[in-house]
């Protein structure tokens, strides 16, 4: 099963409930959080990449086609297993 970005989201919601439900523990909690910002991170410099290349066709120059924006696979399984 392949996970997306989108599916990052709901592991950050599950996350959130967790700690709510005091399921896991807070640092736990915070290493999730970390490794979310940093895909985060990742995921804002694919999208940049994809608005300079639009740019870039825009004005007659060709930086190659920006593949599977936002369906590129981010884990094997899933971090929170309930």
């Amino acid at each position: 099963m392949e996970n997306t970005f989108g599916d990052s989201r709901s592991i950050i919601l599950e996350t959130i409930i967790a700690l709510k439900n005091k399921e896991i523990s807070t640092q736990r909690g915070m290493a999730i959080a970390a490794n979310m910002k940093v895909l985060n991170d990742s995921i804002q410099v694919e999208i940049n990449a994809a608005k300079l290349s639009l740019h870039a066709d825009a004005a007659g120059k060709d930086f190659g086609e920006i593949m599977r924006l936002g369906t590129r696979p981010v884990f094997e399984q899933r971090l929170i297993e309930g």
